[in-house]
């Protein structure tokens, strides 16, 4: 069954295309400028709905708010361990996509994450 396409999802994922793997709370800010009529619960159910069919990606990182990505191909990401900022990085040598886990104990692999911390370029200065 296919998601139906409202014209609030449409400005909710515009939005998460515009914004740079912002939080759901950037994401309500930049939208609710444009479109006041769009609320709070709207905008982090709708994230939450991306995340859930494959449309966006979550990006979960201990300590931080869940952050976006509307890129849902595989590839990696820095954190900025200053400002939480997040971007897209390319890691020389990482097969994107390609690992293959086994466990001795019987674990049911279901994906993986790897994250690269350090400090961005505004953050540098």
């Amino acid at each position: 069954m296919q998601e139906r396409q409202t014209k609030q999802k449409q400005i909710i994922y515009d939005a998460l295309k515009t914004l740079d793997h912002p939080t759901a709370t950037e994401v309500y800010g930049y939208v609710h400028t444009v479109y006041p009529s769009v609320s709070r619960a709207t905008v982090f159910r709708v994230l939450g709905g991306f995340a859930e069919n494959g449309r966006a990606l979550e990006l979960r990182a201990a300590g931080n708010e869940v952050r976006y990505d509307y890129n849902v191909e595989p590839h990696y990401h820095a954190r900025c361990l200053c400002c939480g900022r997040v971007a897209d990085v390319v890691a020389q040598g990482m097969p994107i996509g390609g690992l293959t886990v086994t466990s001795d104990s019987g674990f049911a692999v279901k994906g993986y994450s790897v994250e690269f911390f350090g400090t961005c370029k505004h953050c540098q200065q």
